[in-house]
């Protein structure tokens, strides 16, 4: 069975997502120590919050994560996917830094965008079956993301397009803005079954 470390950066709930990952044959493991990123099959960054709380925690994993990117299938969830960035206009401190850009406030109708959209498929993705509906939860967001991004998915709010998919199969990372264990059955599981079914191979 896959083996799937979630890390534990004190940002959000995390018994949804363990679930939902058990729902899909997988074995979750909530990681504490970077130490622990070598032994499983699979990495997911999760979040719910602000960007410099999760980067403070998430700081002490930064060398552990870059060596072992690329060879462990990596997926980032809501903040998730925000912290592979440079950074963003809700802090001050850095992000990751896989992909250049910064993560911007929503110039939306509402702010926070809460409940379902419609992610629209751009590029294919091995997580992603077309357009879909999806659960949002979010104040910010990588907004009219450029060509230059391994984005395969986006969602029009207000008058700019979300980067809701991010797929970089070279680099084995994947990111979704939405919140796919939110997402039913049919949706949200699939994407998670998706990428356990990317880790396998």
């Amino acid at each position: 069975m896959v083996k799937v470390g979630i890390i534990n950066y004190n940002v959000g709930n995390l018994g949804s997502l363990i679930n939902a990952f058990r729902r899909v044959d997988s074995e979750p493991i909530i990681i504490n120590e970077p130490s622990e990123l070598m032994s499983v099959d699979a990495v997911v960054l999760p979040g719910v919050g602000s960007f410099d709380a999760a980067m403070s925690r998430l700081g002490r994993f930064r060398d552990d994560l870059s060596k072992v990117r690329g060879s462990v299938p990596m997926l980032g969830i809501c903040l998730g996917l925000q912290v592979m960035f440079e950074g963003s206009d809700e802090g001050s401190l850095s992000g990751l830094s896989w992909y250049l850009g910064r993560v911007s406030r929503l110039g939306g109708p509402r702010v926070p965008h809460i409940g379902w959209d419609l992610v629209r498929s751009v590029r294919p993705c091995e997580i992603l079956d077309g357009n879909g509906y999806f659960y949002f939860m979010h104040s910010y967001a990588v907004i009219n993301p450029g060509n230059d991004l391994p984005y395969s998915g986006i969602t029009r709010y207000g008058d700019g397009n979300i980067l809701s998919v991010l797929c970089d199969k070279r680099s084995m990372t994947f990111g979704v803005q939405f919140h796919p264990e939110k997402s039913g059955k049919r949706q949200g599981l699939e994407v998670l079954r998706h990428f356990i079914g990317f880790v396998r191979k």
